[in-house]
């Protein structure tokens, strides 16, 4: 009778286990019921969860770098283009065209222009300014003031002077995200700039900041804006220009609008690259996921044909271990009778 009884938990034991593996699907419920696959399984999970959250953030960052890419192509169609409307054939019209009224509203024209290029590059991804670089809560560009007054501002900051806070800004502000190239530090535990990705994008990168050495903006919206103010006060009878001077700087304006529009499309082959390479870098992760998967269902998860059969097994031994405690149990009642 104890051997039955020892026998019949036995049963019982498989029984259940049997019947959990085909409810649950999974080999192991516990690391005690195997140590090795539950540990290779964590492993597992962890990097999933891990590329899981790269992949968060490279998505974030790739609709916004997309977002971003659109608003730079719009300026650069709006400054650089045979268009009617674009900056670059005002600018040769304004150049040769002697009426008054003509000059006066291609003066309108680019200074609309202007404002255009600073409102597009004030656009949004979520609630964060895109173009603002690490603080994304700070509209990146306005403009203050009027005619010959009027100045452009990037955070706050004068756009056309050499200052040195926007040069800080342009240069050494960075919002390293983990988008799955590896993440690692130097000796002094300080990041390694070319294991992250930098995901800051500063509107005076693609607009230009600062003067030359004659005093003329480097910012194209700033360059477009004083080219624009020049034909605006063109006498309206003639088209004369207000001053010599005047005249002269138009020119040199020219000169500088062929620069800002080469660095701008520059900067918009550069997002083109990095909104690629974020792309291709999202498809890898996925694919490392899927694997990731995979690698874990094989471990954890049970072939459901052999989990059917072996419960269907179970069940019969101990469906005959039931039979054979009917057995014994009227022996031993029988002789207890005797």
């Amino acid at each position: 009778l104890k051997a039955y009884r020892s026998s019949l938990n036995k049963s019982t034991l498989r029984l259940n286990s049997a019947r959990n593996t085909v409810l649950t699907q999974r080999n192991f419920n516990s690391y005690a019921e195997n140590p090795a696959a539950a540990a290779e399984s964590f492993q597992l999970r962890r990097s999933f969860l891990q590329v899981s959250a790269q992949m968060d953030v490279s998505e974030s960052v790739a609709r916004k770098f997309d977002t971003a890419y659109g608003a730079v192509d719009t300026v650069v169609s709006l400054v650089d283009n045979e268009a009617d409307s674009s900056a670059l054939s005002a600018i040769l019209a304004g150049a040769t065209d002697t009426t008054g009224q003509g000059r006066t509203a291609l003066g309108a024209e680019l200074t609309q222009l202007a404002d255009s290029i600073i409102e597009t590059l004030n656009c949004k991804h979520g609630d964060q300014y895109i173009f603002s670089g690490a603080d994304g809560l700070t509209l990146p560009f306005s403009w203050e003031g009027e005619g010959d007054d009027r100045k452009l501002y990037f955070r706050g900051y004068p756009v056309d002077e050499n200052s040195d806070m926007l040069k800080y800004i342009s240069e050494r502000e960075h919002r390293y995200v983990d988008v799955g190239i590896g993440l690692e530090e130097d000796e002094n535990n300080n990041l390694i700039a070319s294991s992250a990705f930098d995901s800051t994008l500063q509107g005076i990168e693609a607009l230009g900041h600062g003067v030359d050495e004659n005093g003329l903006p480097n910012n194209i919206a700033s360059i477009i804006y004083q080219m624009g103010n020049i034909l605006s006060k063109c006498d309206d009878d003639s088209g004369s220009w207000e001053t010599p001077e005047d005249e002269e700087k138009f020119k040199q304006l020219m000169g500088k609008f062929t620069e800002a529009s080469s660095d701008l499309k520059k900067f918009h082959v550069d997002m083109s690259t990095k909104a690629d390479y974020l792309a291709n870098n999202h498809r890898v992760l996925e694919n490392t996921a899927y694997t990731l998967n995979e690698q874990i269902l094989a471990i954890e998860q049970c072939d459901l044909a052999d989990a059917i059969t072996s419960f269907s097994w179970a069940q019969y031994s101990y469906n005959a271990a039931l039979k054979m405690g009917n057995s014994i149990l009227s022996e031993t009642l029988m002789d207890f009778l005797r």
